[in-house]
């Protein structure tokens, strides 16, 4: 969805800057909906970025524990996950 919004406002902003539009103005700012739409777009990004690089540092956590270790993690976070009660 952020990427697909992301591609939104670019092509917006390339339209709204495009010859075809040289009747206006010069010194007109940027509608407040379209600098809006930025604004939310690179806030997903910046999101997105912080989600990745945290399941990557998790990935390699988990890959450098004893097997036992991580298999109990895992069966933990997944009963969590799905609300079901940790069977022991």
């Amino acid at each position: 969805m952020a990427y697909f919004l992301r591609k939104v406002a670019i092509i917006g902003l390339i339209a709204w800057n495009s010859p075809v539009h040289s009747g206006k103005p010069a010194e007109t700012a940027m509608p407040q909906s379209i600098q809006q739409a930025v604004e939310t777009v690179e806030a997903s990004a910046r999101n997105v970025t912080g989600s990745l690089t945290a399941a990557r540092e998790a990935a390699q956590i988990l890959a450098g524990l004893d097997p036992e270790i991580r298999d109990r993690i895992l069966n933990g976070a997944m009963s969590a996950a799905t609300g079901k009660a940790a069977v022991r």
